[in-house]
């Protein structure tokens, strides 16, 4: 998600683990778009310690676009039994495909269109959980 919010995001990840849970962590591949974070921004929080793993999408696509990723992340993502996906772009795209596993969306509502989608108020942050092969 935000390059602003990933130091907010590596403390969410150490209470996870604290909790028992493994926790793989993601962030774009390649240079900056829009204000994505990148594995340099990760690194800089400590989000390396944070985490079981860090790793970058493989794609330079803003989101999740497995027709444009390698196959190792869609292993991984296709093998997850919880993703949470932080970011209207992460909606975007990865609601075009099933849902491998739960997967719960954090984002703010930016447009009606989505705002519609997920029956909120345009300008809302929300939650947004959905189930194994869930599409919209």
């Amino acid at each position: 998600d935000n390059a602003g919010e990933i130091a907010l995001d590596t403390l969410l990840v150490k209470e996870l683990r604290r909790l028992g849970c493994h926790v793989t962590v993601a962030v774009k591949d390649g240079a900056p778009s829009l204000n994505d974070a990148l594995m340099e921004d990760a690194l800089m929080v400590g989000m390396d310690k944070a985490a079981d793993e860090l790793i970058t999408t493989g794609a330079k696509a803003i989101g999740i676009r497995l027709d444009e990723s390698p196959q190792w992340f869609i292993d991984l993502y296709n093998n997850a039994e919880i993703i949470l996906a932080k970011g209207m772009a992460n909606w975007e795209t990865m609601t075009e495909t099933p849902a491998p596993c739960p997967t719960m969306y954090l984002f703010r509502t930016k447009c009606e269109p989505v705002a519609a989608a997920v029956g909120a108020p345009e300008g809302e942050s929300i939650a947004y959980l959905v189930g194994k092969g869930w599409k919209l």
